[in-house]
């Protein structure tokens, strides 16, 4: 029943990472142009070994596979070390060394694929490169995700941040109660806590919002309009998603500005 229970945990986590990476056209964006990038100007080495089509092709690849590995390797991890009040230096570490074992891994297999064989030596500089992008990619998303998390008007934070990555912080959008979890999204990103529904929503002040539906609690300062959903009265928010809104949390929704 335990192990279940985490193979379960494990693949809902896998699950929403992986959606939260490539469910967002920002991100599909930056990858799509880093992959294009790298494909145009063939870094380490691939502008010579490969054809123009295959390095495209090959940068594609290693771009998602890596990005995949990368990400759900490095927020599970700050996630877990979070949780155990790592310092944030030591956390972005350990993350950043654990992250490139996957990464490294993903290459190796790529090169395989494409006919490459790397020795001892090739495999040594391989693995420094992958380290020390990961690492400067883990210092780059930390920078973004404080500046995000601090700008000029933006409220003190709420304690329900730190609970997230700190990739991950950022302003607070809003919470989605999913079974047993509740996703947080915040300017940084989306994140699954296992915890109570009411428990996250205690944990938002300072920032002003509504619980305005049975799973769904937003930010006042997130809500950009009114729509319809599916015949129902729904509220548009500022990334884009939609959210639905009950009739028996209108009136509490009101008295927090959102009507």
């Amino acid at each position: 029943m335990q192990e279940s229970f985490v193979n379960d945990r494990l693949d809902r986590r896998l699950k929403h990472e992986i959606a939260g990476l490539f469910g967002s056209p920002r991100n599909l964006g930056v990858l799509a142009l880093l992959a294009f990038l790298a494909g145009l100007s063939g870094p380490f080495g691939t502008y010579e070994a490969f054809s123009p089509l295959a390095r495209h092709l090959y940068w594609v690849l290693v771009v998602i596979g890596t990005a995949t590995a990368g990400h759900v390797t490095g927020t599970t991890v700050e996630h877990l070390l979070g949780r155990l009040n790592w310092p944030v230096l030591p956390r972005l570490l350990a993350a950043a060394a654990l992250t490139a074992q996957p990464v490294f891994g993903v290459v190796v297999v790529m090169l395989l694929g494409f006919g490459f064989r790397p020795d001892g030596e090739d495999l040594l500089v391989l693995y420094a490169q992958c380290a020390a992008v990961v690492g400067c990619v883990t210092v780059l998303t930390f920078l973004a995700a404080q500046a995000t998390g601090t700008r000029p008007h933006a409220p003190a934070t709420p304690r329900i941040l730190t609970r997230l990555p700190d990739a991950k912080r950022g302003r607070l959008i809003r919470l989605a109660a999913q079974d047993h979890y509740v996703e947080v999204i915040t300017a940084g990103g989306r994140t699954l806590l296992p915890m109570r529904f009411r428990d996250a929503i205690a944990e938002t002040a300072p920032e002003t919002g509504a619980q305005v539906h049975r799973s769904h609690w937003v930010a006042l300062h997130a809500v950009s309009g009114r729509c319809r959903l599916k015949d129902r009265n729904a509220l548009r928010l500022c990334d884009g998603s939609t959210v639905p809104m009950g009739r028996k949390f209108r009136s509490l929704a009101r008295e927090q500005g959102i009507s």
